[in-house]
């Protein structure tokens, strides 16, 4: 439906050229020549081919210019500009060929048919404008009463074009009253016809004033501190917050795209974003056959969407997780042809079925995503840990060197460094697994270190979520807690990058700003949802649990770390350390896994990892 409205637009747009054409030739040789019937016979004689030749060039010069495909019922300044270029196109192209005629033509006369054109052109277009102005007038008196009143807070190229979109949308619901912006020069200025009334500090007296209903951000920059004080502000007046236009999805000043969306939480713990060198890791990715294992878990099923779309030639999605598989499955054919990816299903425990798979496969690149890697979880069941995140990742890791893989990729976290827990001990013995197997064979094996991940399965977020939807309270371990977060996009994204780095046995870490306190973040999740915290909704402190640390670290002391061409990514090489009795720990590590005692193991978790400081071995 939305085609043919489209063709049918812009056959009247066609058609109205003709017309303008039309009466521009006509008037201009009028004025040129008087109204009197002065006109020269050779122009009377010949107005039919300055018409066509008029028009075909006004036609060209449109759709050069893609004139045609602009939407006049939203025009702006872009779309009139566009359309006195397309005029100054004709004048040239129309004295060019006015000069192959067998007479002379008045130059004037080539100006006055380019200017009436233009003219006329504009008001058939700008008639469009007109009218929807007028509907969308008519339209809010109407339903005035139905309207939302709203305060947009921007008044730059943003905060303009929403304005213009809900002038001309009552649809929408949404009634601009007043703009506010920090800007003072553009105070009391009007913008669309809607008055700039102040800066943050005059925001609690014009909401109550100009009795606003709802603020709407239109700074696609806005930073997170900006934000956050903004929703403050705006729970405390009982008023909704929404944003326009926000930097991840709309290029500045183009904003035909944007949309009028909650502010979530990934805005409120923002930083500079990851700038992922797309050249280098589409050639990375492009025409080879990726592994991932552990593919259908948070990070490991986002790193099958990107291969796929930087156009993996075969991607192999293996997890143990049947339903996982399913439902990925389900997701992909509806984008990508089933031919690009297969679904495995077995555990990295089994070498037997890994051989199996990297036999059939010979993958180029591996990523290794599968890990047990919840923490109070695996406190609970350790063995399982080292048995999974240690042996299970040497598994992988040996099946990679022996199909001669291109690159090994390790997940591994920033609760490896100085652990505390089982879980994080296990991931550490893993880092220093693949450092060592890196000079095994050709295979280059690296790690990527990385926080906590916003909104993946077992975090924090989904889980203070439900707590809040069933009326709190929300439980944080400590008032001191900190951790660090990222996106799962920004964690996949360093994970496809290091790898078109890594030559073998580093560890890419990512500079990923503050630590944030999990008190705040609680509070934040408590306002976004429309509620105050410890008012509407109690924030209590449950006590850390087995194995957790108040803060974590994001590198060892002893770690020589240094930057990358990527400003936000660093490389941690490998600590020196005797190979031969690595090895032979990692054999007395394995044969404690058939002890029924749990300290045995524990000690000889310490004995590779020293910073390893587990309760368990504080009562040794």
């Amino acid at each position: 439906m939305k085609k043919i409205y489209r063709v049918l637009y812009t056959s009247l747009m066609i058609v109205w050229d003709l017309v303008s054409v039309c009466a521009a030739v006509a008037l201009g040789l009028r004025l040129r020549f008087g109204f009197a019937g002065n006109v020269p016979k050779v122009h009377m004689d010949n107005t039919l081919s300055y018409i066509l030749i008029i028009y075909a060039i006004v036609v060209i010069s449109n759709l050069i210019l893609t004139s045609y495909s602009s939407v006049w019922s939203y025009a702006s300044t872009t779309e009139v500009l566009k359309q006195v270029l397309c005029s100054v196109l004709n004048l040239i192209l129309v004295f060019i060929i006015f000069q192959f005629f067998p007479y002379e033509i008045p130059p004037e006369l080539s100006v006055l048919f380019c200017s009436l054109v233009l003219s006329l052109s504009l008001i058939g277009r700008m008639s469009v404008r007109v009218f929807m102005y007028f509907k969308a007038k008519f339209s809010r008196i109407k339903s005035h009463g139905d309207m939302k009143r709203v305060l947009i807070y921007g008044a730059g190229q943003a905060g303009s074009h929403l304005s213009r979109r809900l002038i001309d949308n009552p649809a929408e619901k949404l009634l601009p009253i007043v703009f506010m912006d920090d800007d003072k020069g553009l105070w009391d200025y009007k913008i669309n016809g809607i008055r700039v009334a102040g800066g943050i500090d005059d925001l609690e007296q014009i909401i109550k004033i100009e009795q606003i209903e709802e603020i709407i951000v239109a700074i696609p920059t806005a930073q997170k501190d900006f934000l956050k004080k903004l929703l403050i502000k705006s729970q405390e007046l009982n008023c909704a917050l929404r944003r326009y236009g926000s930097i991840d999805d709309v290029s500045i000043g183009d904003f035909n795209k944007a949309q009028i969306k909650d502010i979530n939480l990934d805005e409120l713990l923002r930083r500079d974003s990851v700038k992922l060198n797309m050249d280098v890791v589409k050639k990375f990715i492009e025409g080879k056959t990726v592994m991932v294992t552990g593919g259908v878990g948070s990070i490991g099923s986002e790193i099958c969407r990107q291969v796929l779309g930087f156009g993996a030639k075969k991607l192999i999605i293996f997890d143990i997780n049947e339903n996982g598989l399913f439902d990925i499955d389900n997701e992909l054919k509806k984008i990508y042809d089933t031919n690009r990816y297969e679904l495995t299903l077995g555990s990295i425990r089994d070498e037997r079925r890994l051989d199996e798979l990297f036999k059939v496969y010979q993958p180029n690149i591996v990523f290794h995503a599968a890990a047990h890697k919840h923490v109070p979880m695996m406190e609970a069941n350790p063995k399982e840990a080292i048995k999974n995140n240690v042996f299970g990742t040497i598994n992988v890791a040996k099946s990679a060197i022996a199909h001669h893989a291109e690159k090994f990729i390790l997940i591994s976290t920033d609760k490896a460094v100085n652990p505390t827990n089982i879980m994080g001990a296990s991931k550490r013995i893993a880092e220093l697994c693949i450092q060592k197997l890196d000079n095994w064979g050709e295979t280059e094996l690296a790690a990527v270190r990385f926080g906590n991940v916003l909104g993946s399965n077992g975090s924090v977020v989904p889980f203070f979520k439900e707590q809040i939807k069933s009326g709190g309270p929300v439980t944080v371990t400590h008032p001191d807690m900190r951790r660090y977060f990222m996106t799962i996009p920004e964690a996949v994204q360093l994970v496809l990058e290091a790898g078109s780095m890594a030559c073998g046995g580093e560890i890419f870490v990512l500079d990923m700003g503050e630590p944030v306190k999990i008190y705040d973040l609680a509070c934040d999740l408590i306002r976004l949802s429309g509620y105050e915290p410890e008012k509407d909704i109690k924030v209590v402190f449950s006590g850390l649990r087995p194995g957790e640390k108040l803060f974590e670290e994001i590198s060892l002391k002893g770690e020589d770390t240094t930057r990358t061409g990527n400003n936000k990514i660093y490389i941690c090489k490998p600590m020196e350390n005797d190979s031969e009795i690595f090895i032979n720990k990692l054999n007395c590590l394995e044969q404690t896994l058939e002890d029924e005692d749990m300290i045995p193991m524990f000690m000889a978790v310490k004995a590779i990892v020293e910073t390893f400081n587990h309760k368990n071995i504080q009562m040794v």
